[in-house]
């Protein structure tokens, strides 16, 4: 059976090799090549998997880097685990691609060829939430089709995103709404201090709160924090650090009546803001903090001049209360062919 393999490109054309973050000159190649790619989010930066790899374990790293004529191309942030190879960041990230040119299928070849000589016990590759917008998908099936491997899709998930340019009137109504009306509340027994919060000295002494506020929220709920993971609590305190000194950090405290009323982690990169976890008190679920502190937020990213607002994976019906579109970020895996098939 002909399983595609005499397509492989001409021995030579492309040279992969295997990179460590400790590499002089990584982090400006890294730059480059993500200014280059389809999906360039704050999760596929140089620092964010970076750190990531310093707090995670991975049974062995991938970190590959495709050359063509000399010149590197795309670098795949993968790493291997029992046979199965995924992509760094995978847990905290929303967005994941390849970094550089992963829309050309011979250079996906190279690197998906490498993994799996790499991996051992090799079982398949599980590469998720490639955003809508992502070419690479399209060149995994080549490459798998090269490489005697089949592509499957693995299912998909939303994110949240609202354009604050298209139509910031619109945006602006929308938050002086229902949101409005929830802090009207508040304002009435002494109204709400903001505190945008930019610097790890400013955000790492609330941490603990934040971490008990999480907790609780989602122990009510009947499920587990994955902030019971120290991991995670890691990650977060060490992302805080790093992502503060970089100028991406844009966190947001609500204090009233002298305490915490609700707090959310988000990051501004390129201009966009990156929501990410927000929790606040139990006993003032019935008030809305929440919708409260969504509001807050988007007129903080409004005053910025951020461009999109991305609230996130999941449809979650509070990310709805403004305008808004959704990109699907979908799964794949590839896995050797069946014979029998």
């Amino acid at each position: 059976m002909d399983d595609g393999r005499d397509d492989l490109p001409a021995a030579g054309a492309i040279r992969v090799r295997e990179l460590s973050f400790a590499e002089p000159g990584l982090p400006d190649l890294w730059a480059r090549l993500l200014a280059a790619s389809d999906v360039r989010p704050i999760t596929q930066t140089f620092a964010f998997q970076k750190l990531w790899r310093e707090t995670y374990e991975v049974e062995q790293l991938l970190l590959l880097a495709a050359e063509r004529d000399g010149e590197t191309v795309a670098i795949a942030p993968f790493f291997a685990t029992g046979g199965m190879v995924f992509f760094l960041g995978v847990g905290e990230a929303d967005y994941h691609d390849l970094i550089g040119a992963g829309h050309d299928p011979d250079v996906v070849t190279a690197l998906v060829k490498e993994a799996m000589e790499r991996t051992e016990d090799f079982e398949g590759f599980k590469l998720h939430f490639f955003p809508e917008q992502s070419r690479t998908p399209a060149a995994l099936e080549v490459a798998g089709s090269r490489l005697g491997l089949d592509l499957h899709e693995m299912g998909d998930i939303v994110t949240v995103v609202v354009d604050l340019v298209a139509d910031p009137v619109a945006v602006r109504r929308a938050v002086s709404g229902s949101m409005n009306k929830r802090e009207g509340g508040f304002r009435q027994r002494g109204g709400i201090r903001v505190q945008p919060l930019t610097t790890a000295a400013e955000v790492l002494p609330l941490l603990p709160e934040f971490f008990a506020m999480h907790e609780a929220r989602w122990e009510s709920k009947g499920i587990e924090s994955n902030y019971l993971r120290p991991e995670v609590r890691t990650f977060l305190e060490r992302w805080v650090e790093v992502s503060a000194a970089h100028g991406w950090l844009k966190a947001l405290r609500l204090e009233w009546e002298g305490r915490t009323l609700a707090m959310e982690f988000s990051w501004e990169y390129e201009s966009r803001q990156y929501c990410g976890q927000w929790a606040f008190p139990l006993a003032d679920a019935r008030r809305s903090p929440g919708q409260v502190l969504l509001r807050h937020s988007v007129l903080q990213a409004l005053d910025r001049g951020v461009t999109i607002y991305d609230q996130g994976l999941g449809d979650q019906e509070y990310k709805f209360h403004l305008p808004n579109r959704t990109v699907t970020c979908t799964t794949w895996g590839l896995f050797p062919r069946d014979p029998a098939a």
